[in-house]
């Protein structure tokens, strides 16, 4: 097949309408196609119609469908869309509904046999007699429903939509499942297969969200006497062009009026006399996110911190619950197993370098086998290639490092959680001593519960943020920002925080802005709630006339443990990490776009469970993100598909 959308429902429907069983009705003001009276072979046709030079079902692909269905009985099921092998009458591929679910069912083989998947989404709310344009996208193992331009559903599964699903010898059944039983009784207007792609983008926004169209029947445009919002243009004249792919081409009189486009920029060149012109220079835009490697990890994982060294490659340290952490090496577009570092239920990872000398800290939460606290700092050996002991540091159940620079000399700071059932101690500074080459005390500032360190400037000034989690009795408590002046850090602003874990500084334009993690809203004085986990995490911005942060936008948040700030081409974005709303670990994270005016707006959902930390990166090959779980001894690389 080729990546146009191919309407299904128009190759059943003749323009004409002249199928038996098949009634035209409007309802609402837009018309669509009763098909319970049709015969299910009347509305079928070989697979081979539209799989002409092939008969394998693409990997990737999305349907659309626009409906209305009726109310129904509680345990009534009804197909929309089946594919059906005509001899075994085994069912390939179906969509079907219920009053309270949505599923997609395929057929997966493998040397035990074969065996049929169902992937559920639960209340798409269909059943309310209106209209509603659903797009279910796959692509490997995600199955993404989206309902009239709405937020997308991601579903995960175990099983993952199979790559050679071969429909030789098969029908397509619009409406039925090739029997009587489970007939669809209500009102489709569009039905479309589009190989190879999310039809989100194609149809969304549209001002008309549940009638946004992609290819309708002509017997249903025929009645409309208006394009329709979105509709797929109709070209009236073809002609055929050469275009060359691959590397920059000659461009000569051989070349003259000829195409090239270059994959790497996403740009479409005219050969023009002597040179090329670009015609065409997309701007890389988020698509959607896909599952990309299940990472299995020594224990649940705290924190994860990604890095590069200059000439050996890119990696990831995973600060690991149990005994051991480990270093993983992204090798042939996977992170493999590369060294085990033995840490002490590690919380963070931070990298960072001096000169050429590269440096890994761990911040560890409980004492070694002798009852000491200690974190370690490692050094990057050129000659073994591992990370070996460098320096350790005294700390008091460490939760993070943050390295910075100042004014050409190094620092690193702490944040100490708690001593004993101590939490209100002291944080500490530590300052790289070039003479004898090892970190040494040079400030302590007075923490509660400390989380997180975060480190940024503005202009010549320098800032250091701290996130306190707890005072011993409250998890309402105020974070600090300090200001560097006259050599050491003083106090500049606080926060109202309610459990903090995390701040994220990023910019966008000229504008900066402050992200803190809440996580959780409690006081020995009330009784627990689960609903205490579900509050508001909140972003502020630096308002330069007032020297200070000020509330830019609250983001109601999930026991959130960790924002991360990234962008794709020229869009920005903040995935938060969702770790417990009150009853289970298995909780959403969210990716949210930055639209304006509008500030930051929810755009993805991804599961997760017991999610602690994300961190972005980018390869040649594209963009990802990666998250660790705190729960279960797996983190997850997730790819950023662009378009």
């Amino acid at each position: 097949t080729d990546l146009r959308p191919l309407d299904i429902l128009a190759e059943v429907v003749p323009s004409d309408g002249a199928t038996s069983g098949i009634r035209i009705v409007q309802v609402h003001g837009a018309w669509g196609l009763q098909l319970s009276a049709a015969a299910p072979h009347v509305m079928s046709f070989p697979a081979s119609r539209i799989f002409s030079q092939c008969d394998l079902f693409p990997e990737e692909f999305s349907i659309v469908v626009t409906l209305r269905v009726p109310s129904l009985p509680p345990k009534r099921n009804e197909y929309l869309l089946t594919v059906v092998a005509e001899e075994s009458d085994l069912l390939l591929l179906g969509l079907r509904f219920s009053p309270a679910q949505l599923h997609f069912l395929f057929l997966r083989k493998d040397r035990a046999g074969a065996w049929q998947t169902r992937v559920s989404f639960r209340s798409p709310a269909l059943v309310d007699s209106r209209w509603h344009t659903l797009v279910l996208a796959v692509s490997a193992g995600v199955f993404s429903l989206t309902t009239d331009c709405g937020l997308p559903v991601d579903i995960m599964a175990d099983v993952p939509f199979p790559a050679t699903l071969s429909v030789r010898g098969a029908r397509f059944f619009v409406g039925s499942r090739r029997r009587a039983k489970g007939l669809f009784t209500g009102l489709v207007r569009q039905l479309v297969l589009l190989p190879g792609s999310d039809a989100t983008p194609r149809l969304c926004p549209s001002r008309n969200a549940p009638l946004a169209v992609l290819s309708i029947p002509r017997v249903l445009q025929a009645l409309t006497g208006k394009p329709e919002d979105n509709e797929v243009l109709k070209y009236p004249y073809e002609t055929n062009i050469r275009v060359t792919l691959g590397p920059r081409p000659p461009c000569t009189e051989v070349e003259d009026a000829q195409f090239w486009f270059d994959a790497s920029r996403k740009g479409l060149y005219l050969c023009v006399g002597n040179e090329w012109v670009s015609v065409l220079a997309a701007k890389e835009r988020l698509d959607y996110v896909e599952e990309h490697q299940n990472l299995f990890t020594n224990s649940e994982t705290l924190g994860i911190e990604v890095f590069r060294i200059p000439q050996v490659g890119l990696f990831v340290a995973t600060a690991n619950r149990k005994a051991t952490s480990a270093v993983y090496k992204w090798t042939e577009g996977k992170f493999v197993s590369y060294q085990n570092i033995p840490t002490h239920q590690a919380q963070a990872w931070r990298h960072f370098t001096i000169g050429k000398k590269i440096f890994l800290a761990v911040a560890n939460f409980e004492p070694d086998e002798k009852g000491q606290e200690f974190s370690v700092i490692y050094k990057w050996s050129h000659r073994k290639l591992k990370f070996t002991p460098y320096q350790s540091i005294a700390t008091h159940s460490a939760r993070d490092w943050e390295a910075f620079e100042v004014d050409g000399e190094h620092f690193l700071a702490v944040a100490n959680h708690r001593e004993g059932d101590n939490h209100n101690i002291d944080s500490v500074i530590y300052k790289w001593n070039p003479a004898t080459r090892l970190f040494e005390a040079n400030q302590t500032i007075a923490t509660s519960g400390a989380y997180d360190w975060e480190f940024f400037s503005v202009g010549p000034y320098s800032f250091l943020v701290v996130a306190n989690t707890f005072n011993g009795t409250s998890t309402k408590v105020h974070s600090h920002l300090y200001i560097r002046l006259l050599g050491s850090f003083q106090l500049f602003q606080s926060f109202p925080t309610f459990g903090a874990a995390d701040w994220e500084v990023f910019h966008i334009g000229e504008r900066i802005f402050l992200a803190v993690a809440n996580s959780h809203s409690y006081d020995v004085e009330m009784q627990v709630q689960n609903d205490s986990y579900v509050i508001n995490s909140v972003i502020y911005e630096l308002n330069v006339t007032a020297q200070a942060f000020v509330k830019f936008q609250d983001i109601l948040t999930c026991s959130a443990l960790d924002w991360e700030f990234f962008s794709v081409g020229e869009d920005y974005f903040l995935v938060v990490a969702n770790s417990f709303d009150g009853r289970t670990f298995s909780v959403n994270s969210i990716i949210y776009r930055w639209q304006g005016y509008e500030g930051f707006v929810a755009v993805h959902s991804l599961p997760t469970v017991g999610c602690r930390d994300w961190e972005a990166f980018s390869t040649t090959a594209g963009a990802y993100l990666i998250y660790s779980s705190a729960k279960e001894p797996l983190s997850r690389v997730l790819r950023l598909r662009t378009r």
